[in-house]
């Protein structure tokens, strides 16, 4: 039986990687002044065919479900890489996407306590 002496996660490792990278992107996008003047004048052009509330209902659901997803993907991973080294398989280090998925949570949970700071101002 010829078994592999090392077990990648390179697939996922990239998907990880792109959504979270795109994600952070997106942030970005709308936290900075002069990009956000632009977004702002996107979803005025928007709204002039009516089209505003399903981007707007469409990047909730994206950041929402895809910080999900990638979170499951991760787990996934953790899951495949320890079940490898209870084998005996040398695993690919996924150090580098736990970093960004952590880091990204981070600022998802530092964005949510911001939004709830700034509403309990009045």
């Amino acid at each position: 039986m010829d078994t592999p002496s090392k077990q990648t996660f390179s697939g996922s490792r990239n998907v990880i990687r792109l959504i979270t990278l795109w994600n952070f992107l997106m942030f970005a996008l709308f936290v900075i002044p002069p990009t956000n003047h632009s977004i702002n004048r996107g979803f005025l052009a928007l709204r002039a065919v009516n089209l505003e509330e399903p981007v707007g209902r469409s990047l909730q659901v994206w950041l929402v479900g895809s910080t999900l997803l990638v979170t499951a993907l991760l787990g996934w991973i953790l899951w495949q890489k320890r079940r490898a080294t209870l084998a005996g398989m040398h695993t690919a280090s996924i150090t580098f996407e736990g970093i960004l998925v952590a880091v990204w949570w981070f600022v998802v949970l530092g964005a949510c306590v911001f939004a709830f700071a700034l509403g309990m101002g009045g």
